[in-house]
């Protein structure tokens, strides 16, 4: 249009009227002035967003988040939606107490087969392993300290450090497992420490799921007087959106849901160290910590295989706002990462300090270990 040659010639001129003509404010009464009419598709709305403050742009406000698809999920939709109408008089009360009532048992069976697998772990295979790699251990520091040892608290022999010596592993006796000692996890360290990380990687997932859930349900989420004010329902979509969560139920989704999840978590996470750092075989820890993820996933092996869809739809439309925007900010783009940070520092201290499955570990596996473990993996024949 003819405005705009007009346009780039004053600012040809007048280096600064763009921003003077963008930033003023006309009078109501005044006509809008004819240059003003192009600014907003040339270089006024460029200059106008340069004067808004530094990260405001950045703002962003999640979209209301559905409930995880999972034994956890469906119960704490059956708790607030069931439970909602059961207080309210609402729908066909039988149905929903039964449904509630069905839901929570599964989870809580589910949790119960849980807890019974992890004793049965701990009593059948954990504690066959640990006494095992404990009197294997025990007999090479015999040999290998020429009986200069001291007894730990369990009574299993531990070297003194100035008497090991190196020269005495080629001639262990027939009772100490040359293959068995050199395949200790222990003899590795640094395959030992990944291998950990792993496993400890699979259970922060469902942690971190805790922690999220807990944080949008208990703290983000208002709490509320009244339950009848808890849901909103979209009838266009066939969604309800929390409102609010009355204590009474904050208080029965701790109790009830996110502690008794997080302790099996917790106890699988120590249990599942304490096997791997006991599996003496270096084929065998990859497949165990593959196994361990079993008994983490049942919920949603259960869930798959016994849930109606009718629930599952339920709880999949279920959507809990954030109630909060999210800067960008250190916290926001980096947090994440502090997970990783932890995961790395537990399984420093777990290996170095906490462990129990080779109390007063000496360190003196590896370097013996070196050369027969180079003898074992050579592809090419001996020399004759």
């Amino acid at each position: 249009s003819s405005v705009e040659p007009a346009f780039e010639s004053l600012r040809a001129r007048e280096p600064y009227f763009p921003q003077m003509l963008c930033c003023s404010k006309p009078p109501p009464e005044a006509p809008l002035p004819p240059l003003a009419q192009v600014y907003p598709q040339d270089g006024c709305r460029d200059m106008l967003v340069q004067k808004i403050p530094t990260g405001s742009h950045e703002e962003f406000e999640f979209p209301p988040d559905p409930l995880v698809g999972d034994l956890y999920g469906v119960s704490i939709t059956s708790l607030i939606r069931d439970m909602r109408k059961l207080m309210l008089a609402e729908g066909r009360m039988g149905l929903r107490i039964t449904k509630a009532i069905v839901t929570l048992s599964v989870l809580w069976l589910t949790i119960a087969m849980q807890v019974f697998l992890m004793f049965q772990f701990k009593r059948l295979v954990t504690s066959a392993a640990v006494h095992q790699i404990r009197e294997m251990y025990s007999e090479y520091e015999v040999h290998m300290y020429n009986d200069n040892t001291e007894l730990t608290g369990n009574g299993w022999h531990r070297g003194l450090p100035a008497y090991f010596e190196a020269s005495r592993f080629a001639d262990l006796p027939e009772h100490v497992d040359k293959a068995f000692i050199c395949s200790i996890p222990f003899s590795q360290p640094y395959f030992l420490i990944c291998i950990l990380m792993v496993w400890t990687f699979t259970v922060v997932i469902d942690m971190r799921e805790i922690q999220f859930y807990m944080d949008l349900l208990l703290v983000r989420t208002d709490t509320i007087t009244s339950v009848r004010d808890m849901l909103e329902e979209n009838q266009e979509d066939h969604t309800v959106v929390l409102k609010g969560l009355t204590s009474n139920f904050k208080a029965l989704l701790v109790f009830a849901i996110f502690l008794p999840r997080l302790l099996v978590d917790i106890v699988l996470l120590w249990l599942g160290c304490r096997w791997l750092c006991a599996t003496a075989s270096f084929a065998d820890v990859l497949l165990n910590a593959i196994a361990l993820e079993f008994i983490l996933l049942l919920k949603d092996l259960i869930y798959n295989a016994v849930v109606p869809r009718r629930n599952q739809w339920e709880t999949s439309t279920m959507l809990i706002p954030h109630k909060r925007k999210s800067q960008a900010s250190w916290g926001s783009y980096l947090g994440g990462f502090c997970w990783g940070l932890a995961v790395c520092a537990w399984v420093f201290v777990y290996v170095y300090k906490l462990q129990q499955v080779l109390p007063d570990y000496r360190w003196d596996i590896h370097e013996v270990c070196e050369t027969y473990i180079d003898q074992i993996t050579s592809l090419t024949a001996p020399a004759p």
